[in-house]
């Protein structure tokens, strides 16, 4: 407990209604730059503690905007402007860690469906009262620019390449053309280890995502495509049946517009990921540059809804 508290503000401890006293255990589940995740033990019970180092962060925000329009989070025990009290999934009994075999079974997938159509539901009724939004909330797409991709490129190793040259000449038009897509909430980082699924089955299972560290505005087929894509077998088709029609549009659109964002976000690595391999052999082959003449051709004109 010393180290917790060399760590978060005792202030901030108060404003989850935990006295010291009352701790029993803690330990360290992840320790990054811009925050702490520690599971606690209180006399009351078992939760996981997530203390943001810097002022008004934008996760909370996010859980009170998400309470605010009915979109399912994790249980909520309290919070403050920095700091979070989670249910423990480890200790919890309406609530559990997705394992590898969820990710197959077609009632993940139909729970899927209900939580993304909620979320995107909710961002594009928010989108009306924009006034609402964190201000810290903006669109993926905005992180592209032709500096930061020139840079990217140039960690890379892809200045060199003629078609990724040309391909980002087309940058701005393709944003220019995805911003006249609908917006909503991008959840953006959907994997096995962000997704909680009820114990109980009756009626049937629930769904969902937690963590949102990249959480984002964008067109709701860029989270369709994220989902599909980390989901297997039954849980991929009832998924893609139950959450209905996607805009084609979109995704002629998000196709090149994705992969510039994920070799901007490997860029940032000290080595390049794995899954970015296949995001570089894109650029080197050609398809990126196919990717983009497609979209630019298919969406000449401004997309109708």
């Amino acid at each position: 407990m010393d180290d917790l508290l060399d760590i978060i503000p005792l202030t901030d401890l108060a404003l989850l209604g935990i006295r010291p006293s009352e701790v029993l255990q803690t330990e360290v589940l992840r320790r990054k730059a811009s925050h702490l995740v520690v599971r606690i033990r209180l006399e009351r019970g078992w939760f996981v503690l997530k203390w943001f180092v810097e002022e008004n962060p934008l996760e909370p925000q996010v859980y009170t905007l998400l309470e605010s329009h009915g979109v399912p989070t994790l249980p909520l025990h309290a919070q403050s402007m920095r700091a979070l009290l989670l249910e423990d999934l480890e200790h919890s009994t309406r609530w559990r860690m997705a394992t590898a075999e969820d990710m197959g079974h077609r009632e993940t997938g139909l729970a899927l469906a209900d939580w993304y159509l909620r979320l995107h539901h909710a961002g594009r009724e928010a989108f009306r009262y924009q006034d609402t939004m964190p201000i810290a909330l903006r669109p993926w797409i905005e992180d592209l620019t032709a500096e930061s991709l020139e840079r990217a490129g140039n960690h890379l190793g892809l200045n060199k390449i003629d078609s990724w040259r040309e391909s980002l000449e087309a940058i701005e038009k393709l944003k220019k053309r995805a911003r006249l897509c609908p917006q909503t909430f991008n959840y953006e980082d959907f994997a096995q280890e962000n997704l909680a699924l009820s114990c109980s089955e009756a009626p049937r299972s629930r769904a969902l995502v937690f963590d949102y560290d990249c959480f984002t505005i964008g067109a709701a087929y860029s989270d369709w495509r994220n989902v599909t894509s980390s989901l297997e077998g039954e849980a991929r088709e009832a998924f893609i049946q139950a959450y209905g029609p996607i805009s084609q549009i979109e995704r002629l659109l998000d196709t090149p517009l994705s992969t510039f964002f994920g070799l901007l976000a490997a860029s940032h690595r000290e080595t390049l990921p794995s899954w970015a391999l296949p995001l570089r052999k894109s650029v080197e082959n050609g398809s990126l540059l196919q990717s983009v003449q497609s979209a630019l051709e298919g969406t000449e004109d401004r997309p109708v809804y």
